[in-house]
């Protein structure tokens, strides 16, 4: 069972879940999700850690980041301002996708802050490819008389279970993974709906990052995973050789290993 709570940070608050005593452990979601996403993982680490699980700025029932176009560094400066108003000093982190990206860059510009840091699918990507998804992947959208946006979201979250990205329906961008269910399609549309078009700006901050080019791996402090059924996984081939890094056959035993990563740092 967690809790729900606000923090006031200098930009606005964030909103998080917490659950659990012990050493702090950070879950963060992917967009345009929120906190919830990670309920389950909070009841099976919240016997062992103190578990926070934050909606990032712009998302859930946080709010954006005042910039213009964040950059994933922003997204960390907040997340370390998060710590200092709960007065955690050091903490582990586990990041999916978005959340990868903003564990990530904690993990290398706060090295003193971050023990341990675990990237589930980590967004690189470069040239055509990544001018492409900046423009296209996360378009704003408007509510319409007939509810017509509506049935576009409906349709944009079916079809980010077909294809990556989801814009090209190509069989060369088919995905194999399974279709998401009406109860999920259905999070999802209530999630975007909350942020609004405040979910553009995480999505493109992502998009954007590489810290390979930015000569911040390989970390000592950050281990890189992926499902081999994610999309993202062929972007474990651009990680500098001595970077943490591993795949896994499934999502649930990336959680897995996740959580044996998570209480192993934490014994020794």
């Amino acid at each position: 069972m967690h809790k729900r709570r606000y923090a006031d940070l200098d930009f606005g608050q964030i909103h998080y879940r917490e659950a659990g005593t012990g050493s702090p452990v950070l879950l963060l979601h992917q967009s345009p999700r929120t906190s919830e996403e990670h309920s389950d993982l909070i009841d099976r680490l919240s016997d062992t850690f103190h578990v926070i699980a934050p909606d990032n700025p712009g998302n859930g029932m946080s709010d954006p980041l005042p910039m213009a176009a964040p950059t994933m560094h922003d997204y960390a400066r907040a997340l370390i301002q998060l710590l200092d108003a709960l007065d955690i000093d050091k903490v582990m982190i586990y990041g999916f996708h978005t959340g990868g990206s903003i564990a990530t860059a904690a993990a290398t510009g706060f090295p003193q802050r971050v023990k341990f840091a675990i990237a589930n699918g980590l967004s690189i990507l470069r040239g055509e490819e990544k001018d492409d998804i900046l423009k296209h992947y996360a378009p704003e959208f408007y509510a319409q008389d007939d509810g017509g946006h509506l049935t576009w979201l409906w349709n944009r979250f079916q079809k980010q279970a077909q294809y990556f990205p989801w814009y090209k329906e190509g069989e060369s961008y088919r995905l194999n993974i399974p279709p998401y269910s009406a109860e999920k399609c259905q999070g999802m549309v209530e999630d975007i709906l909350m942020a609004g078009n405040n979910y553009v700006a995480p999505y493109k901050a992502a998009f954007a990052y590489d810290p390979v080019e930015e000569g911040a791996l390989p970390a000592d402090n950050l281990l890189i995973m992926s499902s081999e059924l994610d999309p993202l996984v062929d972007c474990l081939q651009l990680l500098p050789e001595a970077q943490a890094k591993l795949t896994a056959p499934s999502h649930s035993e990336c959680l897995d290993i996740a959580i044996a990563q998570l209480t192993d740092r934490v014994n020794s």
